[in-house]
């Protein structure tokens, strides 16, 4: 198997001046030569539009709905050269291409490692941006401009989501937003995966995938799902997060299992890191570690 890494330099699901050069910069600390990754020509979404579509309660939904399918193109042509994609975010939006990609071909999963559940109806949810959405559109829950698309609704069904480490629900709880724990979804938060213990917790994560029959599976790491001491470079800080031999142990049982088609790198803001981008090169080397 190959890797093949495409930049989708993308903000629309989050905010200008940051995310959005975030492959810019692994690529730079030498990520391709590393996990020994070809590179593809990178995608770069439209300029970010502040307003707010007061009929969803979110910004930018048709122009992350188009760069999707055109990502989405760009994912299949990966997978049908038999390569395994890495997309670069970006903002958390960048999801709903990769699912669609593998939505084009059957039944899909998705392994989600976040600080947050990513489960706000854009409504309840507390600056109108998508990237806090992603899992409650996909599912099919609402704005069908995304969720919908193609036709292809729910992009991914409850019963194939695997969610770890979030640490928001509180928050969540207080705005009213829908309980992720209501749904058939594996949900567990920081402490209760570490109750689990790091390698039992992914071995139920590849079982529940397995059990849901889904045809492949797609891993969406999060940079906040870190530490806060190790990546306090994102713009939705949170208290806490793994190590990162805890992502590790989380993540490279997945891609070692077979059922994971490709993986995404989200949030981290380089605009908020250090001059010598010191968050970024633990992101980096747990991408690395992950891969290798």
């Amino acid at each position: 198997m190959s890797y093949r890494i495409l930049h989708v330099a993308t903000n629309l699901g989050l905010r200008p001046g940051g995310v959005e050069r975030l492959g810019d910069v692994l690529l730079e600390m030498d990520l391709a030569d590393r996990i020994k990754a070809a590179v593809d020509p990178p995608i770069k979404a439209p300029a970010f539009n502040d307003s707010i579509d007061p009929a969803i309660g979110a910004r930018n939904v048709q122009a992350v709905a188009q760069l999707a399918i055109e990502q989405a193109d760009e994912v299949e042509a990966v997978l049908a050269d038999g390569d395994f994609p890495i997309v670069l975010g970006g903002d958390d939006s960048v999801l709903f291409g990769n699912l669609l990609a593998l939505r084009r071909k059957g039944s899909v999963g998705v392994y989600l490692l976040d600080a947050h559940t990513d489960f706000w109806d854009p409504h309840n949810s507390e600056a109108g941006e998508l990237s806090e959405s992603d899992i409650w559109i996909a599912t099919g829950r609402g704005v069908p401009q995304i969720g919908n698309l193609e036709g292809r609704s729910p992009l991914v069904k409850d019963q194939a989501c695997v969610l770890y480490g979030h640490r928001d629900r509180d928050l969540q709880l207080k705005h009213k937003s829908d309980d992720v724990y209501t749904t058939p979804m594996l949900v567990r938060n920081l402490g209760e995966v570490r109750a689990a213990g790091i390698s039992d917790a992914a071995n139920h994560a590849i079982a529940f995938l397995r059990a849901s029959g889904v045809d492949r599976a797609w891993l969406h790491l999060d940079a906040d799902c870190l530490s806060d001491e190790l990546m306090p470079a994102v713009d939705w800080r949170v208290r806490g997060g793994f190590t990162a031999e805890e992502v590790v142990g989380l993540a490279k049982p997945l891609i070692n299992s077979g059922l994971v088609a490709g993986m995404d790198v989200t949030i981290y803001n380089p605009s908020l890191d250090t001059p010598e981008h010191a968050a970024g090169k633990n992101l980096a080397d747990v991408v690395v570690s992950i891969l290798t």
